[in-house]
């Protein structure tokens, strides 16, 4: 009786590499739902935002009775946000002219007039647009032309990915 050499196949069996697949695809799961969870948390602070800006606004007002940054009459950018850092309602460098960046990597202005005729806005920039219709929908009527909260450009909120300018009056 001849004895024959049985040479063992190297390699994976089905089951392994089925194994290996399904880590694989929880990892990624878990990833995508990750940065899906982070992302809700910065449209939700900047959300808040609006809220916290409008009533350190308002707090100015009672502590100093003058309106932020209406040294001219007219509200001007870099007089609100420094008028605000004075009297210790945001952070940041008392030289710096512009508004505070928002977790979205926008920044924020203020002003007077449009998209709010005759009134004072603060606005929160580079938002794209489906985030920017969750935002109004959770503070306002959810339409981009009307309400409190406003997109510069006065366009309906359109789901494309386009960037908008998101104000809301103060």
């Amino acid at each position: 009786m001849e004895i024959k050499n049985v040479q063992k196949q190297k390699g994976f069996t089905l089951v392994e590499i089925a194994i290996v697949l399904v880590i694989i695809g929880l990892l990624l799961g878990g990833v995508l739902k990750g940065q899906e969870l982070i992302t809700n948390a910065k449209i939700k602070s900047v959300t808040s935002d609006f809220d916290n800006i409008s009533a350190a606004y308002y707090a100015y007002q009672d502590r100093t009775g003058k309106t932020a940054g209406t040294t001219t009459g007219t509200m001007v950018d870099a007089d609100f946000w420094a008028d605000l850092r004075s009297e210790g309602f945001i952070n940041g460098l008392s030289g710096v002219a512009s508004g505070p960046e928002h977790a979205l990597d926008g920044y924020w202005t203020a002003g007077s007039g449009d998209p709010f005729p005759g009134k004072n806005w603060i606005c929160a920039d580079n938002i794209i647009d489906t985030y920017a219709s969750g935002m109004d929908k959770k503070k306002d009527d959810g339409v981009g032309t009307s309400g409190s909260m406003k997109t510069t450009n006065g366009v309906v909120y359109t789901a494309t990915g386009a960037l908008q300018t998101v104000c809301h009056e103060l």
